[in-house]
């Protein structure tokens, strides 16, 4: 693998000595992604930092810094402290964005969490309740992802999305509206138009294979029929805006956070020290920010030995501790109703996931409104048939190798390893900002 880039002209060392007033003992590469680079950096005192360096669209990086501090200034929620942050040529917003941040000593939870004993595991789960119920309680004007009002401002604002759907897989240089938006049928209305324009990309490409070309025009078909179903189910879906006032407003979605997310104290593994990974996060409707991360949900893994359940019992009740029976995110938890099956929907790829999204599309919309048809959406997911496989390890997973990994012969999993690795902390058109 070759080295990560970093610009000729950034003064790594002066940058250091300038933000913590210790000079450079090591820098290696720890690690990169489509967005950006990530540096290990030990000084000669033996203090850590990370420094992030932009790959492609700066925004994202930017908007991963603005997140972390809006969560450091305004929540009690443990993040990494950010030392410095800015363009590597402080006159030109085109060159490489960086982010120097400090590196939390920590063992990252999903090393460790099955050897843990039930209590530390119900004491983890307890503190992340009470951290996704404290950021529940901020509002927010619009769907989008966090910004500054401006350059200088300290004052934070919500900008366009900044979500893997509309930025992954050479997504960011697309002109795709990103909003920011003020409802949430517009902002999966422009979901669905986001799938249909980015594969219009790859259905002008114009190939001389006619074998190649009719499977093209096939999946162009598909996608098509993706697209307005999904329009269907959104003119058609109760709930999404002024029809559930209590449920209507925006606020920062967190609920997919993941165990890898979380890093835990050495000396005392049922205490959270940090949350890492502030990527591609966005604000979003009530009933959608107040559901069970993944991990803590039934799955084809964990569905039958009661540790989901016990669990998701105990971060019921530490909403209730904190809120009350009758709190709007417990009854968030308790909707689980089509509009939570169109925001799973929405982050679909229409192109990549189309021979999943359509029939499941078109079991949910067979019976709307009311009557959804969960029994042939559980068929569609049934374990024992090959799409069925395919489509449980898309649900629980991200990536192209679902049909090898549903054809694979079951392996048990290894023993977890409690070793402790370096822990991973991993440009639209301009939009008008709204403040809060």
């Amino acid at each position: 693998m070759s080295a990560p880039y970093i610009p000729d002209d950034f003064n790594i060392s002066h940058l250091i000595r300038e933000a913590t007033g210790g000079e450079i003992k090591s820098l290696q590469s720890a690690g990169r992604d489509e967005f950006r680079s990530t540096f290990s950096i030990t000084l000669e005192d033996g203090r850590q930092y990370l420094l992030r360096l932009s790959r492609t669209s700066s925004v994202v990086l930017e908007t991963e810094v603005n997140t972390m501090k809006y969560i450091t200034k305004e929540t009690s929620i443990p993040v990494p402290r950010i030392l410095d942050a800015g363009f590597t040529t402080a006159t030109d917003s085109s060159s490489t964005f960086y982010v120097l941040m400090e590196k939390i000593p920590g063992v990252a939870l999903d090393t460790v969490f099955g050897t843990l004993s039930q209590p530390q595991q119900t004491a983890i789960v307890a503190q992340l309740a009470k951290y996704m119920f404290e950021l529940f309680q901020h509002r927010f004007p619009t769907i989008g992802s966090i910004t500054r009002q401006d350059d200088s401002s300290e004052e934070f604002a919500i900008g366009p999305i900044v979500t893997r759907p509309f930025y992954i897989d050479g997504r960011s240089k697309q002109p795709l509206h990103r909003g920011p938006f003020n409802s949430a049928k517009s902002y999966y209305l422009a979901c669905a138009q986001r799938e249909l324009d980015c594969c219009r990309v790859l259905f002008t490409q114009d190939s001389s294979l006619p074998g190649y070309q009719r499977n093209l025009e096939d999946v162009q078909l598909q996608v098509e029929r993706c697209v307005g179903l999904l329009h269907d189910l959104i003119t058609r879906c109760h709930g999404l805006d002024d029809d559930d006032k209590e449920m209507a407003p925006f606020s920062l979605d967190i609920h997919d956070i993941g165990l890898k997310n979380i890093l835990v104290s050495r000396d005392d593994m049922a205490k959270i020290v940090a949350i890492i990974d502030w990527q591609f996060l966005s604000t979003k409707p009530l009933w959608s920010c107040a559901r069970l991360p993944s991990w803590l949900r039934p799955s084809i893994f964990n569905h039958s030995n009661g540790e989901s359940d016990r669990l998701s019992a105990r971060f019921r009740a530490e909403i209730a501790r904190l809120d009350g029976l009758d709190s709007i995110f417990i009854r968030a938890l308790d909707s689980d109703d089509t509009r939570q099956t169109l925001d799973d929907f929405s982050d679909y790829d229409a192109f990549k996931d189309g021979f999943l999204l359509l029939p499941a599309l078109e079991n949910i919309l067979a019976t709307l409104p009311g009557q959804e048809d969960y029994a042939a959406l559980s068929a569609l997911l049934d374990p024992s048939t090959l799409p069925g496989r395919v489509g449980r390890i898309n649900l629980i997973t991200r990536g192209s190798n679902s049909m090898f990994l549903a054809m694979s012969r079951s392996v048990s999993p290894a023993p977890p390893t409690t070793n402790q690795g370096l822990h991973e902390q991993e440009s639209s058109p301009q939009s008008e900002v709204a403040a809060f």
